[in-house]
């Protein structure tokens, strides 16, 4: 409560300031000016995708057939078997906007929700991620979003209650998913949904801003037992294409590893951040109280090739914070000192008639440790992936098994699920060619990636991967498509050790692969 004061605190004393910037106009609709004819009060957007896979993945614990999510070859069982497994999947998403005139565009309120299904998954049941067995019946409908949007003018605005939680510091509720993975931090730390109270605001026509406060835990209201997040990120253009970023972020953990996703927990020494492929710290039964802040930069030329062919960006992110350890007694067990690094870097060259005729060159560096906390001191890098899943979805590589692919619904998984690989770190780099061979309806992808962790676990070695893979995408229709992708891995002796493979092995698995189609339809 006492954050919540302070953050409504600072909100309050700098309204008035706010109050007095001119209407520069925001990212949404306003930005076409006057509209012919006032928009509709109730607006519905939804989203259709289904996937039909093919693949040598899948999970040997039989409880796990549903939804998957974390590190392949992890504690989610997910390992390559010999024989194919092949599953159906789909998923509907409606987000519903209100925007009653009466209020002349004052007060806005979004409704996103989410169904997922399996197909013959189950019938007749309630639960999340399931459903699609014949009789349907299943009641699984999720919340992602139910937020009140305050605007006093185009410059800024306020928004209230569970909201999209993006390392960025543009408004998700009007700016794309891909704008958020190819900008700023890329969704490497915080990509998901969560309830708070966050303002975006347009300081000039070339600089923009986020403030947020978020409570990602409350546990015993009367406790000082919650984990709570605060952001701030601006980003301004300082000439002609170059634009520049940073971050500043704070997170206050008092949780204690209670709460979290079903029984992993949340917090650094979790099951959770380990089945996320997170580092999980060996603090056996001790509790922490734990402080972590988040500060970077990023730079960006020519974003999403406005003004030319050639588009590149990068960014970097130090994390720094400190544990204090005490036993279940409440002895005082010592202090573990946080310090990681960062770093991505981006090319594409655009060489054709469209923004898809490109070529693409990323590379990531993850710092990391290889003792993990023994020392009382963690090299390595900390991801919202520590206190939910999935949080950190980092996906404008475009792979799909060495890393994340969000081409996904039940089964999200990859080798390096989280970017600081365990906490060994990585160094990573990814190729893509793409072509619209017709323009704006047949687009081909070729694509390979490779990744080395930059702090090998116990008997083995660096090289964690290689990926080659290949994807068709056919527009149907206006926002309708249509796909075609596969993609194989060449497992490397980073897997030599039991740390980093399924303990019933006696050897690193088998190279994995998977072929799926998808059917995707944004409707309006």
């Amino acid at each position: 409560m006492k954050q919540i004061l302070l953050f409504t605190i600072l909100l309050s004393a700098a309204s008035p300031i706010w109050a007095q910037l001119p209407n520069y106009p925001v990212d949404d609709d306003r930005r076409l000016g006057t509209p012919e004819k006032p928009p509709q009060e109730l607006q519905f957007i939804g989203f259709f995708f289904t996937r039909l896979t093919a693949s040598n993945i899948a999970p040997e614990n039989e409880f796990l057939r549903g939804q998957i999510i974390g590190r392949l070859f992890g504690p989610n069982s997910t390992t390559t078997v010999p024989q194919t497994a092949f599953y159906g999947e789909g998923r509907f998403v409606p987000l519903f906007v209100y925007r009653p005139s009466l209020l002349d565009g004052i007060a806005i309120f979004r409704g996103l929700f989410k169904v997922d299904v399996t197909w013959g998954d189950v019938n007749y049941g309630v639960g999340n991620n399931v459903g699609g067995a014949i009789n349907a019946g299943t009641v699984n409908i999720q919340t992602l979003m139910a937020n009140l949007e305050l605007r006093f003018n185009q410059s800024w605005n306020v928004v209230i209650g569970v909201q999209r939680i993006f390392d960025n510091p543009r408004d998700p509720n009007v700016n794309t998913l891909q704008t958020n993975q190819t900008s700023a931090n890329r969704l490497m730390f915080w990509g998901t949904q969560g309830v708070g109270i966050s303002s975006y605001f347009n300081l000039s026509p070339v600089t923009t801003g986020r403030l947020g406060y978020y409570q990602l835990y409350e546990n015993f209201i009367q406790i000082d037992d919650d984990v709570v997040l605060l952001m701030a990120d601006a980003e301004t253009r300082i000439g002609g294409l170059w634009e520049l970023g940073g971050s500043a972020w704070y997170l206050y953990d008092r949780g204690q590893g209670e709460g979290g996703v079903s029984i992993l927990g949340q917090g650094f020494n979790s099951l959770l951040v380990d089945y996320n492929g997170g580092a999980r710290f060996q603090l056996g039964q001790n509790r922490y109280k734990g402080d972590v802040i988040w500060a970077g930069a990023n730079v960006s030329y020519n974003r999403e090739f406005i003004g030319g062919r050639v588009w590149a960006s990068a960014m970097t992110m130090f994390n720094v914070g400190n544990l204090n350890v005490f036993t279940p007694q409440g002895a005082d067990a010592g202090n573990v000192g946080i310090f990681g690094v960062t770093a991505h870097a981006s090319f594409n060259y655009k060489y054709g008639q469209t923004n898809n005729d490109r070529v693409s060159i990323e590379a990531l560096y993850t710092s990391g440790d290889a003792n993990n906390v023994s020392d009382g001191q963690y090299t390595g890098v900390v991801t919202g992936n520590t206190w939910g899943s999935p949080v950190g979805i980092f996906s404008s590589h475009r792979a799909f098994l060495l890393f994340p692919d969000v081409q996904v619904v039940n089964r999200y998984y990859s080798a390096v699920h989280d970017i600081s690989n365990m906490g060994f770190g990585t160094t990573a780099v990814f190729f893509n060619y793409f072509n619209n061979i017709v323009p704006n309806k047949v687009l081909i992808k070729l694509g390979a990636a490779a990744a080395l962790a930059n702090q090998p676990p116990s008997g083995a070695g660096q090289f964690i991967g290689a990926e080659l893979n290949a994807e068709l995408k056919y527009s149907l229709a206006l926002f309708l498509d249509l796909g075609v992708s596969a993609a194989y891995m060449i497992n490397g002796d980073f897997y030599d050790s039991p740390l980093t493979r399924p303990t019933d092995l006696g050897t690193r698995p088998k190279n994995p692969w998977a072929v799926f189609s998808t059917i995707s339809w944004l409707m309006f």
